[in-house]
């Protein structure tokens, strides 16, 4: 039933995340297409002339990124408002009476908007990946590779741990594994935010977003003591993204019990 539980949740939700993706794919094309005005080759020394095209130019890339921030909260809100209609609403009666668990519920819903959010989190990696390897390749002196890009990324680390004693390996494992863990336990917090606001009598959608900021400030606020133990900067480097880690999915496990707990709440009801 878990199947297809996320079947269902798939078909309900693949319309605006391949609209999410579709608007990344445009958005990337036109932070490219601005990277070849004139203004760019006339800073790295190469020649062209300057004109109003290049204010255009930098305008595109304002944006860019102002569109990649939209597309990246907006496919959050949009899983957010989706999961409190479904779920603590009148649209969700028909979830409350289907024959399946409260977790198979949670997890359908977790899985999939953990998965769509991966999914866009994956595509703004490789916009900026794009864009910095033609702003690269337009600039320098001499044409880069896109792969030159890791090796300097990969020169960098290696210098630091030379510097500060921190290990670039952990580092980076670390950072791969908080991508990856993280787009599954960012939406448990949002969505066990939305699961507060339940145990208030009106505005329960408003004061859902409120507890979720104020769990994301709090959280925040653990991590910084955590890392303020740090003695040096190699320390700090090497318990940051652990730290970080850690407390996110403590928080998630905790958010989870407290979904867990309003959902069987909202089934007694039905």
């Amino acid at each position: 039933m878990l199947g297809k539980l996320i079947k269902h949740e798939w078909i309900g939700t693949y319309k605006i995340g391949c609209l999410m993706m579709g608007a990344m794919g445009v958005i990337t094309f036109l932070g490219w297409l601005s990277l070849h005005a004139p203004i760019w080759k006339s800073i790295s020394g190469m020649g062209g002339s300057v004109s109003w095209l290049d204010v255009f130019s930098v305008f595109t890339v304002l944006i860019y990124v102002m569109l990649l921030l939209c597309v990246t909260f907006g496919i959050r809100i949009y899983l957010c408002v989706r999961f409190y209609r479904t779920m603590y609403t009148d649209q969700g009666y028909l979830t409350h009476t289907l024959p399946v668990t409260k977790n198979q519920i949670l997890v359908s819903k977790l899985l999939v908007s953990g998965l769509w959010t991966l999914l866009v989190q994956l595509a703004v990696y490789l916009s900026f990946f794009i864009l910095l390897s033609s702003l690269m390749w337009i600039v320098a002196p001499t044409k880069y590779l896109p792969t030159d890009l890791f090796a300097a990324a990969w020169e960098i680390l290696t210098e630091l741990e030379e510097l500060f004693g921190f290990g670039a390996v952990h580092f980076v494992g670390m950072w791969m594994v908080s991508s990856l863990v993280g787009a599954f336990t960012s939406m448990m917090i949002l969505f066990g935010g939305v699961s507060l606001g339940q145990f208030m009598q009106r505005g329960r959608l408003f004061l859902g977003i409120l507890f979720y900021i104020l769990v994301v400030v709090g959280k925040e606020l653990v991590i910084s003591l955590c890392r303020s133990f740090a003695g040096t900067l190699g320390m700090y480097l090497n318990r940051n993204l652990d730290v970080r880690f850690i407390v996110d999915l403590m928080t998630a496990v905790i958010l989870y019990a407290v979904t867990y707990f309003m959902v069987n709440r909202k089934l007694n009801l039905v």
